[in-house]
């Protein structure tokens, strides 16, 4: 089963679902690969598993301890030997049997206190021994979180543009977040447990079984019976923990949506709208979370009632037996500490229920490969050389609807390219395509003679510029925001960038100057300042090739001057390619693409355009003729 498992991918919605027999082969094969992430921290681990094994064999010295005290404090007038080992013999073949000797033959207050004083001294070792097997797992788990992080977000923003139109960023912020810290948790939490837990069981009960072997077997022998409710609540646990996990990440979509478009949400007076939506998120997820808690919880007392029958059991056999007071106490006073521990143990099988599913959802994202990926041959572009050349290219976002279709064109190096056309008609596709955010569905793009897919993604986006017309600013300084297009630049190459895209005045106008924070996504600054810094990103990136995404027209006419005149300067020396909303900023184009429905309708200049192209006509009409008619006094 497990086989048949590793040979295909398991969506983390499938686990809900599985058989038990599927589901202990998927879990065997998720935790395997886990413990994967811990081999690299194998010394710790070993120690942490050496002071968890020493903690959990401390019992034995500590009701040794106990029994002496006992002897000592129960019997303060007994004139009999105290043996601290009395009861414990070990056999040794047929004829051979070895007792302890007695070390002392007379009560004495002093060693009373001693002795009476190794409990507290003993319980502070052992609860060192604790801390140093939870500080090595707690370190290693800190290891593992970092790594499932870093790999898990690493492998998201490599993913290409079209897996980002269909996910939800909530659920990815959810997964990197919280699931990786699960996911690390059973591979260090619950190794933890799986081995401290077991040992203390086992060494309590090798001292119950030395000191009276019929009392312990009458009160563990309803131990197994402690299996039954946890192997009945498994399996609800799995499908609760697995439906929580889906709520938690529609609630972090609902926050990062009301977030994100909060403009719009105030533009409608929808703020209760979205507190409701939050809402019913939330509860739905506090519904599952209440299910599986209360499943976990209700192991706890089922397995003490189970328990409990072993002590009833162990009460008869002393009543019946007259057991002194004394042994009566040390016995049940192990079977008291070891309880918790087999409490630990039934709540394992659980939490491990819940675990698998958010483990599984991130090695789902690790595993997930790229729409736009490099070769393994790609090799580096240090400086394009040759035109930019699409070669019959097509492409579409969804089979069947061509964004663009069989597209052939040449753009030559230190010239000025303006696409036009509808919206819709491929234009911003191009510009994609062209930064390899998406391969095309046919056809071939090149610089020069080499296809472009034969350079690293990173290497061919280097020596591109691209100003869009919707800016993003981080929620950092402006100065880190310029910084950002190249991050090895000195600060007097930050301010020349400034300079040359007309930022510098307004920036230094800030009280803070170049240490203001732009705020979320620039809300600190006007739309015209948020274009210009990223102008000045591009300024400074100093790319060969600048892309151009109607990059003015949501300006106002003060604003697009500034920019228009930025713009200006970043274009000395470059191949520019324009998409232009306004045809007055791409007239004295070189060449002028007219799109029509993602096929290319007429190429050539202005003046000529507008004899040969109906479409870039219409275009040219709606602009001018419309501007003319609304300038001219009735």
């Amino acid at each position: 089963m497990a086989e048949k498992l590793a040979h295909r991918k398991i969506s983390h919605k499938e686990v809900g679902g599985m058989s038990a027999a599927e589901y202990r082969a998927h879990a065997k094969l998720v935790y395997l690969r886990l413990l994967s992430y811990v081999k690299p921290h194998k010394m710790r681990f070993a120690m942490g598993v050496f002071f968890g094994v020493v903690s959990g064999l401390f019992y034995s010295i500590l009701f040794l301890v106990i029994r002496v005290v006992f002897d000592l404090v129960l019997n303060p007038n007994s004139d009999k030997v105290i043996r601290p080992f009395d009861g414990f013999k070990f056999k040794f073949g047929q004829n051979f049997e070895f007792t302890p000797p007695a070390f002392i033959t007379e009560h004495d207050l002093i060693f009373t206190a001693f002795v009476c004083g190794l409990v507290p001294l003993l319980m502070l070792i052992k609860g060192l021994l604790t801390y140093l097997h939870m500080y090595y797992m707690l370190w290693i788990g800190n290891k593992v979180l970092f790594q499932l992080r870093d790999e898990s977000f690493s492998n998201l923003v490599n993913q290409s543009l079209k897996f980002y139109s269909h996910a939800r960023q909530g659920e990815l912020m959810q997964t990197v977040f919280n699931q990786t810290r699960m996911a690390s948790s059973a591979g260090t939490d619950l190794a933890s447990a799986m081995i401290k837990h077991p040992v203390s069981v086992i060494t309590i009960l090798a001292m119950l079984l030395l000191k009276n072997p019929v009392y312990t077997f009458g009160a563990v022998v309803v131990f197994p019976l402690c299996l039954l409710p946890v192997i009945y609540i498994s399996r609800k646990v799995r499908k609760a923990g697995g439906k929580e996990e889906e709520e938690a990440g529609m609630l972090m979509v609902t926050m990062q949506e009301a977030f994100s478009g909060i403009k719009v949400v105030k533009a409608h007076a929808r703020e209760d709208f979205e507190s409701n939506r939050f809402n019913k998120a939330s509860q739905r997820m506090l519904d599952f979370i209440m299910r599986w808690r209360k499943a976990i919880e209700i192991v706890g007392p089922l397995v003490e009632t189970v328990a409990s029958v072993g002590i009833a059991i162990g009460l008869v056999y002393a009543k019946m037996t007259g057991m002194p007071t004394k042994d009566f106490l040390v016995l049940n006073f192990m079977l008291m500490a070891m309880y918790p521990h087999a409490k630990a143990l039934s709540r394992i099988q659980v939490s491990l229920q819940k675990c698998i599913v958010a483990t599984s959802k991130v090695f789902e994202i690790i595993d997930m490969k790229p729409d736009v990926a490099d070769e393994p041959d790609a090799i580096k572009l240090k400086k394009p050389e040759g035109p930019l050349i699409f070669n019959d290219v097509s492409f579409a976002y969804v089979p069947g609807t061509p964004a663009v279709e069989n597209v052939s064109l040449t753009f030559e190096p230190g010239k000025f390219y303006a696409l036009v056309g509808k919206s819709g008609s491929g234009k911003s596709t191009m510009l994609s395509l062209m930064m390899r955010f998406y391969d095309p569905t046919s056809g071939s793009i090149s610089l020069g003679d080499t296809d472009i897919r034969k350079y690293t993604q990173s290497s061919l986006r280097d020596q591109m510029g691209l100003v869009l017309q919707e800016t993003f600013l981080f929620h950092d300084s402006i100065y880190n925001n310029i910084l950002y297009g190249r991050l090895d630049a000195t600060k007097e190459e930050v301010v020349a960038a400034a300079k040359l895209a007309h930022a510098h005045e307004f920036i230094m106008e800030k009280e803070k100057g170049y240490d203001t924070v732009c705020g979320d996504k620039g809300a600190q600054l006007s739309g015209g300042q948020q274009q210009r810094l990223s102008i000045a990103r591009s300024v400074l990136r100093n790319a060969p090739i600048l892309l151009l995404d109607e990059a003015t027209s949501s300006l106002d006419s003060e604003s697009e001057k500034k920019v228009q005149d930025a713009l200006e300067k970043l274009e000395a020396g470059k191949t520019v390619i324009a998409i232009a909303h306004r045809l007055s900023t791409i007239l004295n184009a070189d060449q002028i693409i007219v799109m029509d429905q993602g096929r290319i309708e007429a190429v050539g200049p202005h003046k000529e355009l507008l004899q040969k192209s109906a479409v870039y006509k219409h275009l040219y009409n709606l602009q001018f003729h419309n501007h003319q008619e609304k300038t001219t006094p009735s």
